[in-house]
């Protein structure tokens, strides 16, 4: 599927892609926003823009529609404009993991709106520099982990009206800089490689507490069953 949607809409590194994955309302109008500016400095750079839920596509290509922007839609017929569209409505289910290797940055969903934001974990393991806003509470302990490890870059809070350019500003930043790009993606890759198997080794090490408890329930059980069948003599 990656090289299905890297032959079909021209995806290369002469065109740095931003995915702006998992987004909710008014996400898409920051990022549109934020993509005029990045556009302003860097006028090859494409955006492909992936809502969270798929009843919102048709609200979301409005947006596209009005934004001044070429664009595609994933789900529309091949035509001329899909390869040097500016910007790619993914308005697909399924796809999203296929696409993260074909991006240069990933910016997640979910965390400027207070969602709570999403899985950041996808990204890194296609090794792609991933930007998160604030709002990060339903994975606090993988962001905190990836924070630590220099492994994501997060947005401070910001009043909405200040998000398009914050968002801008950073995204810009990293475009230009390469070697910060990798390092973080690298960093990021390196957190999913230490903590490979973590739940299955916490199962394993659980097992025995966990038989232990069984055991002990299933002999109050017995020892219930006798004593109502005692009573019942």
């Amino acid at each position: 599927m990656t090289s299905t949607l890297r032959e079909r809409f021209q995806f290369d590194d002469e065109r740095p892609l931003i995915i702006a994955a998992s987004t909710h309302s008014p996400e898409e109008k920051i990022i549109l926003e934020a993509f005029k500016q990045i556009r302003s400095r860097n006028e090859r750079a494409r955006l492909l823009v992936a809502p969270r839920h798929p009843e919102r596509f048709d609200e979301v290509a409005s947006l596209l529609e009005s934004s001044g922007f070429s664009w595609s839609r994933r789900s529309a017929e091949p035509s001329a404009n899909d390869p040097v569209c500016d910007i790619l409505l993914l308005d697909s289910i399924g796809e999203l993991r296929a696409v993260y290797p074909l991006a240069n940055l990933v910016f997640m969903g979910g965390s400027l709106a207070p969602v709570g934001g999403h899985n950041i974990l996808e990204p890194a393991a296609a090794s792609v520099c991933t930007i998160t806003g604030p709002h990060t509470f339903n994975f606090k302990a993988i962001v905190e982990a990836f924070l630590e490890a220099d492994a994501l870059v997060q947005l401070p809070t910001t009043p909405e009206s200040d998000a398009p350019s914050a968002l801008a500003r950073i995204l810009v930043e990293l475009l230009a800089d390469e070697n910060r790009r990798r390092t973080i993606a690298e960093n990021a890759r390196a957190v999913l490689e230490r903590n490979r198997g973590a739940t299955a080794l916490t199962i394993k090490l659980l097992a025995p507490l966990l038989a232990s408890a069984r055991n002990r329930s299933e002999r109050g059980e017995a020892e219930r069953a006798r004593a109502n069948d005692a009573l019942s003599a």
